[in-house]
């Protein structure tokens, strides 16, 4: 259940109660953006967040903790807490504050509108360097223990989740392409053996920043952790073939990392229909849904 409050007044009293000399000349709320937080902007040039959800918190807290320790061990900008709640876990009262980063977020249909071949090799020559120097940052070295996501045991909870909520909602041969995709996925044991590293986790066009032809900065780690580098690769690739095409010049990919982004790439948007349907999220889950009903 997603936690109320007296917006965005509520939020300012609480960022007084932790900061009481911290100078507020406007805010508001980004009504738009935000899938799990409350977003509230502070003198037009500074970022806070809130979970919207309680079960969201501890996640909240740990990507805290990694942004610190990536702070200045990749190749773009990424926020830098520099405001926190502190040790409080209380829904409502949890909090990150950061420097805006300047951009807009790179969407797939920006991207498309970008025909400059030059441009094009530059954004992805940029994506490539950040994140094969992110997954190849070592969690110990940094001073991190990051909790291993083992996307096998995930998967087989989610697909459970999916045949017993999300399968009475589509069409049968929806229901018939998904489970080939399972099964061939839980069937084949090369799809599931892969090397952890520190992933984004949500490396898609709302929080990569775009300005003036160059990538600004990257947003949210709230999915970051230590797991398949295929992760972020899958998102990647849904910019589209010719762009990926650029991507794999510059990041070194092997056949079974291919493969698995492959897979993945095939259930963003049964993910995206599934928190949908977890959080009662009509708009989530009716996007997530489009392509099977």
């Amino acid at each position: 259940m997603a936690f109320e409050i007296d917006q965005p007044g509520g939020y300012l009293e609480i960022i007084h109660t932790v900061y009481p000399g911290i100078d507020i000349r406007s805010a508001h709320l980004l009504t738009h953006d935000g899938e799990f937080n409350d977003i509230l902007m502070i003198n037009d040039d500074l970022v806070f967040r809130f979970p919207r959800h309680a079960e969201n918190i501890p996640g909240f807290l740990l990507e805290i903790r990694l942004l610190a320790k990536l702070r200045n061990h990749l190749p773009l900008p990424i926020p830098d807490p520099i405001y926190t709640s502190g040790t409080t876990t209380a829904p409502g009262k949890v909090f990150m504050g950061y420097r805006l980063i300047p951009g807009q977020p790179l969407y797939s249909q920006v991207l498309k509108s970008i025909t400059n071949e030059v441009i094009l090799h530059e954004l992805a020559k940029q994506m490539a360097d950040f994140l094969s120097m992110l997954h190849h940052l070592i969690p110990a070295t940094l001073g991190l223990d990051l909790p291993l996501q083992h996307m096998p045991d995930w998967l087989r909870n989610f697909y459970s989740e999916v045949r017993t909520h999300l399968f009475p909602l589509m069409r049968s041969d929806s229901c018939l392409s998904l489970t080939r995709h399972f099964e061939n996925y839980f069937n084949t044991p090369a799809l599931q053996r892969y090397l952890p590293v520190i992933i984004h986790g949500d490396f898609g066009g709302s929080n990569i920043l775009f300005q003036q032809n160059h990538i600004s900065g990257i947003l949210d780690f709230s999915s970051a952790g230590y797991g398949d580098p295929a992760l972020d690769i899958a998102s990647v690739s849904t910019y589209g073939e010719s762009f990926f095409s650029y991507f794999c010049q510059f990041y070194k990919l092997t056949d079974s990392l291919l493969k698995r982004a492959n897979f993945y790439r095939g259930i963003f948007a049964l993910e995206e229909a599934w928190y949908g349907w977890k959080n009662d999220d009509k708009e989530a889950l009716g996007r997530g849904m489009e392509q099977y009903v």
